[in-house]
């Protein structure tokens, strides 16, 4: 597993901005630093995601990857904006190819683990993970090619802790911190909570 999969693995909840202005950064920069969470999830599909992807990826200190790619000038985009990974709802192997000639991990989403194991995939995405079969999906194909997974998909804080106590399930990504999205002081405190399920 690779360096930056295993910090993923460690924060385990990690925060997916996705409805944010690009001018946004220094606030949520603050707050992720205050909450003690180190890593963030941008929506490359939000207007000015990846001004904010790369606002939050020159902090130095904030690990920032994209999410929701869904095309390779879009995977292209964001490493060049400098996501150090990239959550996809696609299985693109154009896509994963240049993720993997720029050593930056990229969990895209398959429902054949042959496919997966082709281009030495370990960790994958299963986002919706619900549509797509839940723990049952995920217990089946971790049996098939012995994979880990990122979660996502309308996971609430209430669910949380469900999908992370899945011993194939390696961390979620979502965005129930931000449901105050104007108020800084509860995104932080909802921030200390999602790092409550840290591995330290």
């Amino acid at each position: 597993m690779d360096k930056t999969t295993q910090i993923l693995a460690k924060i385990r909840c990690i925060p997916m901005a996705k409805a944010f202005p690009k001018d946004a950064g220094p606030e949520l920069a603050k707050a992720l630093r205050t909450s003690g969470v180190g890593a963030v999830n941008v929506s490359v599909q939000q207007d000015g995601g990846f001004e904010l992807l790369r606002y939050l990826a020159m902090q130095g200190d904030i690990l920032a990857g994209g999410g929701n790619v869904q095309t390779y000038a879009q995977a292209l985009q964001a490493l060049d904006n400098g996501a150090a990974f990239l959550f996809s709802p696609c299985f693109d192997e154009q896509m994963i190819g240049l993720c993997q000639s720029r050593s930056i991990p990229i969990y895209p989403v398959t429902t054949q683990a042959t496919l997966a194991k082709q281009w030495n995939l370990d960790v994958l995405g299963c986002y919706p993970v619900e549509e797509l079969g839940g723990l049952a999906f995920i217990d089946r194909m971790a049996q098939e090619g012995d994979f880990s997974f990122f979660v996502a998909g309308h996971i609430d804080e209430a669910v949380t802790a469900h999908y992370l106590a899945n011993p194939h399930v390696l961390g979620m990504t979502g965005s129930w911190m931000f449901r105050d999205a104007q108020d800084w002081a509860k995104i932080t405190e909802a921030l200390r909570r999602a790092g409550a399920y840290a591995k330290l």
